[in-house]
């Protein structure tokens, strides 16, 4: 009787463990993936307010109290903006940790980065960054 309950924990087991290689074999985060792909590096250069086009600047002014993502095309150029919304304070900077180009895709990640003690600023501020780049036709993922 004994050997019999062994014998099905064992096989209980290898189950198991046989379902579980073939559940992970085949399944790779999306982050591995995109390893996976060639990255290409953009060039890029980041836009100041005089520098963009009157509808970009429009539809940043709507956008600015929240958190937005979005990007503007003209022939020539892509512009990728993101902003992070109304701040209780001014001295906030937006670092861009990655822009490069995948097989389909343009990923851009950014961060927010609070004010230094000496940098802090009473009233509300907006952070936003406006990138621009070649036209590439290709869509744009914000991470």
């Amino acid at each position: 009787m004994c050997r019999k309950k062994r014998g099905r924990i064992q096989l209980v087991i290898v189950c198991l463990f046989l379902s579980g290689i073939c559940l992970f074999s085949g399944c790779m985060p999306n982050k591995e993936k995109e390893e996976i792909q060639e990255q290409v590096t953009i060039d890029f250069t980041v836009c100041h307010d005089e520098n963009l086009p009157k509808e970009l600047k429009q539809l940043i002014e709507e956008k600015k109290e929240k958190p937005f993502k979005l990007s503007y095309q003209t022939k020539e150029y892509t512009y990728i903006a993101t902003g992070y919304g109304q701040q209780t304070m001014g001295g906030y900077s937006i670092q861009v940790k990655a822009l490069y180009e995948l097989e389909n895709v343009v990923v851009f990640r950014t961060t927010l980065k609070g004010p230094n003690p000496e940098e802090e600023k009473e009233g509300v501020s907006y952070p936003y960054i406006v990138v621009k780049i070649q036209n590439l036709d290709k869509t744009i993922s914000f991470r």
